[in-house]
């Protein structure tokens, strides 16, 4: 007897609901009187359907069928959505599906949860025309990136740094280089922040240090066997 594929193997892990759907046994259909489906949910025609017939009137907007040629929601997956509590919209929800989608970043396949996004819509108070276009590991990535660069800011804009502010400087600095947040002419900031450092100062001692130096020099001038850097003192703002 042939093994039945288990298509989501390879989505990828959510660390709170998994990687495969979660059964409700609900399947409502946006056909249906009384449902309003999200618009990440619902094919255009489905789309169209619920617009004229709520409101009255024919779709002013032509075909947009391109922005839904992507929706695939898994059946039997619907959890009930409470509009109350979700920000105003022109048409509230009603029930959230689990949705199969592709990562913008990282392009693997995951799954936006029904019960994620009753979390999002009602909890956190996220408006219904936002989406998760990410999977988890890669919206943590770019949260961890967003909190490494307004750190980066914060110690830029600090005029007399200390030695130790100025490693965690340069440190986020390369952080952003090998994360492709900032170019690689970044790197010669970096080493001018390493230079800063005071030549007789224990700091240059420290695997700290020698580790940024090693960081920083994949598009750096010969070195010496001195682990301090050629480029020049210049001031870092």
């Amino acid at each position: 007897m042939q093994r039945k594929t288990d298509k989501y193997r390879e989505f990828v892990d959510h660390p709170r609901y998994g990687r495969r759907p979660n059964t409700s046994g609900l399947n409502p259909s946006p056909m249906d009187a009384g449902v309003r489906l999200h618009w990440n949910t619902t094919t255009h025609i489905e789309i169209v359907t619920q617009y004229e017939s709520i409101l009255g009137k024919r779709w002013p907007f032509g075909d947009f069928s391109a922005y839904t040629s992507g929706t695939k929601r898994i059946p039997n997956t619907a959890v009930l959505a409470d509009p109350s509590k979700q920000t105003r919209a022109t048409i509230p929800v009603t029930h959230y599906f689990d949705l199969e989608r592709r990562c913008r970043d990282c392009k693997r396949q995951f799954i936006f949860f029904a019960e994620e996004q009753k979390h999002w819509y009602e909890e956190l108070g996220f408006g219904l025309e936002s989406d998760c276009v990410r999977c988890t590991e890669c919206r943590k990535k770019q949260q961890g990136v967003g909190r490494l660069r307004e750190r980066y800011e914060s110690l830029f804009h600090i005029e007399e740094k200390s030695e130790q502010q100025i490693l965690e400087l340069a440190d986020c600095c390369l952080q952003l280089v090998e994360q492709s947040v900032f170019s690689q002419k970044r790197l010669e900031f970096a080493r001018m922040l390493l230079n800063k450092i005071d030549a007789d100062s224990d700091l240059r001692q420290r695997r700290e240090y020698i580790d940024l130096v090693r960081r920083s020099r994949p598009v750096a001038k010969a070195s010496t066997n001195n682990p301090s850097l050629d480029s020049d003192r210049s001031s870092d703002s």
